[in-house]
């Protein structure tokens, strides 16, 4: 079991720009693979919520999930992005 420390980072007020750390919590998974796949989902959701977002604590961590990312074969990459829609 691996854990990681995430920070969910959303805008100060409805009309500002910039977001602020409003919590820190533990993302577990069984493997680095499987918690940085967890991890994309999470932020996925929050995609067409301006300012909200999921980021690594530990900037190596972060790092290694960039690496991970732009790793992804172009199938698996589509369906983590798309989860499984139809898309036209």
């Amino acid at each position: 079991m691996i854990t990681l420390k995430i920070a969910y980072w959303d805008r100060i007020s409805y009309t500002s720009s910039s977001s602020e750390i409003k919590r820190v919590e533990d993302l577990s998974a069984e493997n680095e693979d499987a918690l940085f796949e967890l991890f994309y989902k999470k932020n996925n959701r929050l995609r067409y919520c301006n300012g909200s977002y999921y980021e690594f604590v530990d900037n190596a961590d972060q790092e290694r999930y960039r690496s991970w990312v732009k790793g992804l074969d172009h199938a698996r990459s589509f369906n983590l992005y798309y989860g499984g829609g139809v898309v036209d």
